[in-house]
């Protein structure tokens, strides 16, 4: 081989115009329903990102299988990053992810500011923590332990309009922090039904 030769010539890009599809990432909710199964209506949206939804081609496919079968799409994203900690007196917007004392994951309800020292967390999935003081006080609503590495991993739900992805594969191109491949598989569930914000479960 010659010096200086490059042996992988292609590495993937993210070209912005091309995330025109606004998606929820959804996490699955570990709550049972009567019959011991999961209620897939409690779902959490984790994050609503633009991304690119692309359906794979035969060769795609083919090659995708020797990875994990059956992958029908791929959703190209903006790296998300693993949580911050809370800090106090921090404006946060609605949405914000942030991790706890206990270590949990914490969405935030609406905008505010938090208070100057650490509330009182909720420590149940599914709980709430009221957060700052006055016109600026918000609430905090607790998704549970905090998925690993870049925050969306495999087996959470890509939400698309009236369509549902079953993610299968995280992959993190050339470990540069600059984009997520999502391989998914598109599910069709009748008892699947619109996410909503925890705020709109109560």
């Amino acid at each position: 081989m010659a010096f200086g030769t490059v042996v992988q010539r292609r590495s993937p890009a993210l070209f912005a115009g091309r995330l025109r599809h606004k998606i929820d990432l959804a996490q699955v909710t570990n709550v049972q329903d009567s019959m011991g199964g999961g209620d897939p209506s409690l779902d959490v949206v984790y994050v609503n990102v633009w991304a690119s939804i692309e359906a794979l081609s035969g060769t795609e496919k083919f090659a995708a299988h020797e990875f994990v079968s059956q992958v029908s799409h791929q959703v190209v994203i903006r790296y998300i990053g693993a949580a911050p900690s809370w800090q106090p007196d921090n404006t946060y917007q609605l949405g914000a992810l942030v991790i706890d004392s206990n270590g949990n994951l914490q969405q935030a309800q609406g905008n505010g500011l938090s208070g100057d020292v650490a509330p009182a967390w909720n420590g149940a999935a599914g709980g709430y923590t009221d957060d700052g003081s006055g016109s600026l006080a918000f609430r905090w609503y607790n998704l549970g332990p905090p998925p690993p590495n870049s925050g969306v991993n495999a087996g959470m739900l890509v939400l698309f309009q009236n369509r549902t992805y079953q993610i299968e594969a995280v992959l993190n191109p050339d470990e540069r922090n600059k984009m997520l491949i999502l391989l998914v598989i598109e599910i069709n569930d009748s008892l699947q039904q619109t996410k909503s914000y925890p705020g709109d479960l109560e």
